[in-house]
């Protein structure tokens, strides 16, 4: 999850995060369990809801991203003769 942050109501950037699993029904009689990043502003106590879904999917884009950035650069290098 990006950790940079500031809270939009009073502009600390000292927070905690929690996970919460929370049942959500989708149209018709479906149940489903939902994964959900909590993360609270330790002055106010002002609170935002992030998917887990959503943010480890984003998550895993940028880590695939650094790894491959950082492999290119290994098989580019030329050796010396």
């Amino acid at each position: 999850m990006n950790l940079e942050y500031k809270c939009l109501k009073c502009g600390s950037d000292k927070y905690i995060v929690k996970t919460a699993i929370i049942p959500e029904k989708s149209p018709g009689l479906k149940i489903e369990i939902g994964t959900y990043y909590i993360k609270t502003c330790v002055e106010c106590g002002y609170t935002e809801f992030y998917s887990a879904k959503i943010v480890d999917k984003d998550f895993e884009k940028e880590k695939k991203e650094k790894k491959g950035s950082r492999f290119a650069k290994k098989t580019s290098k030329e050796v010396p003769v």
